[in-house]
């Protein structure tokens, strides 16, 4: 059978080009963004694509949609939508992300807690300002989120001479990980850190995760770094915590409404480095994902479904 794969990407002939290679009788078409997609979605067999643009009526017209390979780890954004249904496969981008976001957190805690943002300014005024700068060496990192993602950052981090504590809702004894604690004990943890690290997924466990009582918890020379999804946080106690200087600062690459809008506190802190939700966002991501969407689609044309990597029971 000619089954028809979409894939809406940034870089979608990227994708396109490698796949037809790979299975020249599959039809590939390709939409840079939403305002490319075919005006008949009805034939459409497959889709790939990290779905963050898409709404409910892209999968209420899909409706002969069988499988939906996520580019991300992450697929509350592709759930949320009631049309998208129970019947169709999910896979995610799960097992790919762990080199890019240990160095996304590791930028982070950098660049806040060495001030970058006052360090850019001096440069532009031409400032020559030596300060002192503490080090990661011998202090505490909380990781909440021990799965790809955060195992490879408690790695990183063992390697900066840090103590590692990871929190997750399934214990177990981690390489690299000198604690590994139930997140029901975020708070206490927190009470350790020096880096509050979240990397969690959104999630009804998780919503608002990380609220008052966690901030209060923390030191007031900890830093909060946030790379998981923006839904964990309770974001009025976090700027409350900031504004007060009750924790030093924050590092934050995701947020409840993305596109941050203009008028959001966090840009104006002076303690808050901000990235633009860019932790898995790398040049070289298409090659480290497309051996799974290889194997994937080989998978989905042979008719064996139930043997695709990363299915996401929904």
């Amino acid at each position: 059978m000619n089954r028809k794969i979409l894939i809406l990407d940034g870089h979608a002939e990227i994708y396109r080009d490698r796949l037809q290679a790979e299975f020249p009788t599959a039809q590939f078409v390709i939409a840079h963004g939403v305002a490319e997609l075919p005006q008949d979605l009805s034939n459409i067999d497959a889709l790939i694509s990290f779905g963050i643009d898409l709404t409910d009526d892209f999968y209420r017209r899909a409706t002969q949609l069988k499988w939906m390979q996520c580019l991300a780890t992450g697929v509350d954004q592709v759930l949320r939508w009631p049309s998208f249904r129970k019947e169709t496969l999910l896979t995610s981008g799960r097992g790919v992300h762990g080199a890019p976001m240990r160095e996304t957190v590791i930028y982070l805690m950098l660049a806040v807690s060495r001030d970058v943002k006052g360090l850019v300014e001096e440069q532009k005024a031409h400032v020559w300002n030596r300060r002192v700068y503490s080090l990661f060496l011998g202090k505490t990192a909380v990781i909440a989120g021990v799965g790809v993602v955060g195992i490879a950052i408690g790695r990183l981090l063992k390697a900066f001479g840090m103590q590692v504590i990871g929190l997750t809702r399934t214990p177990r004894t981690i390489d690299g990980f000198d604690e590994v604690l139930l997140t029901d004990g975020l708070v206490e943890a927190a009470r350790r850190a020096d880096f509050l690290i979240n990397v969690l997924p959104a999630n009804a466990d998780n919503a608002l995760l990380f609220d008052q009582k966690v901030f209060a918890a923390m030191k007031p020379t900890a830093y909060y770094i946030s790379a998981g999804r923006g839904q964990t946080v309770d974001e009025a106690a976090l700027i409350a915590a900031l504004r007060e200087r009750r924790i030093a600062g924050a590092g934050l690459d995701v947020f409840q409404t993305e596109p941050l809008p203009a008028d959001s506190p966090f840009w104006d802190l002076p303690n808050v480095f901000i990235t633009p939700h860019l932790g898995g966002y790398t040049s070289e991501y298409e090659n480290l994902i497309m051996p799974l969407i290889v194997e994937n689609v080989r998978l989905f044309l042979a008719g064996r479904p139930s043997e695709m990597r990363n299915i996401v029971p929904h």
